[in-house]
């Protein structure tokens, strides 16, 4: 994010205190002092947040304060994992199934048996959500009366 702060002591630190509060680490610090645009110095922060709602609470606290947001952008860390489920699956209600901001990235489907059908399953998800995936995909092995085995992530 690239804020526009005033020209004046203290400043950078009560930009601070809301990232702070809400969690957040930061990476780096750009101060542009050699830029200033009417008073006020574009500070570029890259800053890491444990959650996407800490962000939000971050951007409301520092509008509140009447500190100018020049540019904020959020970067969601994603990570792929790969599901298999055998039995009797359906896999229209797999694919139609939605978890949020979770993707199917890729699908393959045999049949060793007749009655029974064995599913890889990519799935790529925000890193904050791979517990409501798995659980997710759990719900629906279970309602399919299915076996899931997922891998075991961080």
């Amino acid at each position: 994010m690239t804020l526009a702060l005033a020209d004046k002591p203290g400043q950078l630190l009560r930009a601070l205190e809301p990232i702070a509060k809400n969690g957040g680490n930061i990476i780096s610090i750009i101060h542009e002092r050699d830029k200033p645009v009417e008073g006020y110095v574009p500070v570029s922060l890259v800053v890491d947040f444990p959650s996407h709602q800490s962000f939000r609470n971050t951007i409301n606290e520092l509008k509140s304060l009447g500190i100018m947001i020049m540019r904020s952008e959020e970067i969601v860390e994603k990570v792929r994992l790969t599901f298999i489920l055998i039995g009797g699956v359906d896999l229209r209600k797999i694919i139609e199934s939605r978890v949020k901001g979770a993707e199917i990235i890729g699908l393959e489907a045999s049949t060793p048996r007749l009655d029974e059908v064995s599913v890889k399953l990519e799935v790529e998800a925000p890193a904050g959500n791979l517990d409501e995936v798995v659980d997710h995909l759990k719900r629906l092995a279970k309602e399919q009366n299915a076996t899931l085995i997922s891998p075991i992530y961080p």
